[in-house]
């Protein structure tokens, strides 16, 4: 019977006042949950200008000899060093002393790196806490979405909500060691909740409210974002571990999550988890107010009521005959393997490409919250420019000009670069054309999000979208050193994140167009779906 179900049809009928209160409290109120505890590092690890704090007591008493006290003359006190010099001899020598007094910083209020002084031979213990958070994010992607798949959406949704809320809310005690252990779970709790609850919520919506929902979920991380931005300029004036507790309390809900949210009905279905479906279905009518003889023969139907099968997120209940696919069953099928590496790349380059522009842009001179806000605010109309276009284009063509976009204006943003030394206008347009590659590379990432689903059958789709999770997780990891890069060499980063960006370009010629068509259900399916896209293809 469980074949014949179309689980669409059930929706369409019981309505979307139920899934509408779902879709706010997973884009525009939980959402904090994952925006806020990622980018508050950029507020309390925030790096300042500083510099040696002045000697307070004579050289030697700092174990250098006494010849030091009273021949040296400080030149200046810099950043990591104090420079002295002395005469020796009728000759000048200059010497560097390490800030043997601790440093002093611009700043009002400490942040984790002035606190700890994370600063000249600790430089980079405060980047590296970023760094174990996608760490942490990449061991969630892997490890919760093939839990999600096996034991439902609900109970991982709502365990990994209350988990990353405590994380966050202690990560804000102890010391950096401590710190950084709670940031590693926070990244794999938040991977755990937001992965799963947005599978969760494009269940809940039929074929072709996909795209719309998909392009609601992207423009309420734009606005999450400007929020968080918000938040953190409030806080300005307070101590990094309040701001660190506030990233954690936004998530105060999940107390009351297991009874807002419901199992998926299409996994419950394609898991013949036949009566918890009805008791959900039931649950749902009564709040859309449809009268259960509508709704409940399309789910009770015995095996000769042909029910029309049309296109969904998990038009997929034959899988349930399979349901403990895994990962190998990826690794032994050419068809997913090739999907797999092809979407795993996009993921790493969407990744690396969007955290490297936004970590870059607020190194920009001016005040920082508002380099951040500027910076995030150009994906809203990047955001809108998906809505529009997602219906009409399709996954793959929004997605592959998304991507064309970034990395051709990135590469031009390169060339300015190069010459800006001929005229301020050009350096100008390089920032102008690097911005423009942020509103293309967001495009694309709200593409790849709902395309890549689309790309699996029922008991893998979880896990295939977790595997891309895990490389934009790698790209994450590499994003915050393309600073460090930048400062080497100018021009490096812009070139490869162009170039990367072509490279998938031209890779996702090889996948297919999902928006509109019949997915397949099991991976023979998906093997006979790819050998017709390829024979339509030539």
């Amino acid at each position: 019977m469980a074949e014949n179900i179309d689980v669409d049809n059930i929706w369409r009928i019981l309505g979307k006042r139920y899934t509408v209160l779902q879709i706010i409290y997973a884009f525009f109120i939980s959402v904090y949950m994952a925006g806020f505890p990622m980018l508050v590092y950029v507020f309390v690890g925030y790096a300042p200008s500083h510099r040696c704090k002045p000697f307070t007591k004579d050289l030697y008493e700092y174990g250098y000899t006494e010849q030091y006290n009273t021949t040296y003359t400080v030149v200046k006190y810099d950043s990591c060093h104090t420079i002295i010099s002395r005469n020796i001899s009728n000759s000048t020598e200059v010497i560097n002393i390490p800030c043997v007094e601790g440093h002093q910083y611009d700043i009002e209020v400490d942040t984790f790196v002035v606190e700890w002084n994370l600063v000249c031979d600790k430089a980079g213990l405060g980047e590296l806490t970023q760094t174990i958070w996608t760490a942490g994010q990449g061991v969630g992607s892997l490890i919760f979405p093939s839990i999600a798949d096996r034991y439902g959406r609900k109970p991982l949704t709502v365990s990994c909500m209350i988990l990353l809320t405590i994380s966050g809310i202690s990560a804000s005690f102890g010391n950096y060691y401590i710190y950084a252990v709670l940031r590693f779970l926070s990244g794999a709790f938040q991977q755990g909740y937001g992965l799963t609850m947005y599978i969760g919520i494009m269940e809940q919506v039929s074929k072709e409210n996909r795209g719309m929902v998909s392009a609601l979920a992207s423009l309420s991380w734009s606005l999450n974002v400007i929020g968080v931005a918000g938040i953190g300029y409030l806080m300005r004036n307070i101590n990094w571990r309040y701001v660190q507790m506030a990233s954690g309390l936004v998530g105060f809900h999940s107390l009351f999550a297991y009874w807002i949210l419901d199992e998926s009905l299409r996994w419950l279905i394609a898991n013949k988890k036949m009566k918890q479906a009805k008791a959900v279905v039931i649950k749902v009518a009564r709040f859309n107010k449809v009268k259960l003889e509508k709704v409940l023969p399309l789910l009770e139907g015995e095996a000769e009521m042909r029910l029309l099968q049309e296109p969904d997120l998990e038009k997929d209940i034959s899988s349930a005959k399979k349901p403990n696919e895994s990962i190998l069953t990826i690794l032994k099928t050419k068809t997913l393997l090739k999907t797999s590496a092809i979407m795993s790349l996009t993921w790493f380059t969407n990744s690396v490409v969007y955290y490297g522009l936004t970590l870059q842009s607020v190194q920009l001179s001016g005040d920082r919250y508002l380099n951040f806000f500027i910076s995030v605010g150009v994906e809203l109309p990047a955001m809108i420019t998906f809505m529009f276009l997602v219906k009409r284009l399709g996954r793959k063509k929004i997605s592959m000009i998304g991507h064309s976009i970034a990395g051709i204006s990135l590469i031009i943003s390169v060339i300015f670069t190069t010459l800006k030394t001929r005229s301020s206008s050009l350096n100008t347009a390089a920032v102008a054309f690097s911005f423009i590659g942020k509103y293309g590379i967001t495009i694309s990432f709200s593409a790849i999000f709902l395309w890549t689903p689309e790309l699996f059958p029922t008991n893998l789709r979880n896990t295939g979208i977790g595997i891309g999770s895990v490389f934009a997780r790698i790209g994450g990891m590499f994003a915050p050193y393309s600073s460090l890069l930048a400062r080497h060499i100018e021009w490096g980063p812009g070139v490869i994140f162009g170039a990367c960006c072509g490279i998938v370009t031209l890779l996702q010629l090889l996948l297919p167009e999902t928006s509109g068509k019949d997915l397949p259900q099991t991976v023979e399916e998906l093997v006979e779906w790819d050998k017709k896209n390829e024979n339509n293809s030539k």
